[in-house]
């Protein structure tokens, strides 16, 4: 399934961290972007995937997998229905939500330490 309007992501900020240059491969089975962290200096970048059911690795019966990569190899991850994926508001509050997660990865990395 095509993810309409995908292109549409580039900008969206969340706590200092914005998407830019959405692509997608021919088959439109896997969307890419990737995220910049204003936060940090040298603008470290993050990387977001999201696997629709269609592709070769996924097998998810009408759901996404998503997936953001941070710093330090740290990921969060999640299967969505279609439906999170259709709205630009829905998949911001994914997104948002796995940011969330790897902050706190982060945070309590730097408290071990």
């Amino acid at each position: 399934m095509k993810i309409k309007g995908w292109e549409k992501l580039s900008g969206i900020t969340y706590k200092g961290l914005t998407i830019v240059n959405p692509i997608h491969n021919a088959d439109e089975t896997k969307y890419t972007a990737d995220i910049l962290n204003f936060n940090k200096p040298g603008r470290p970048m993050w990387r977001l995937a999201v696997l629709t059911d269609k592709h070769r690795f996924r097998n998810l019966s009408n759901n996404f997998f998503v997936t953001i990569r941070g710093e330090n190899q740290m990921s969060s991850q999640t299967i969505v229905s279609k439906e999170m994926i259709l709205k630009l508001s829905d998949f911001r509050g994914v997104f948002e939500r796995l940011v969330d997660e790897i902050l706190m990865m982060e945070e309590r990395l730097l408290n071990t330490v």
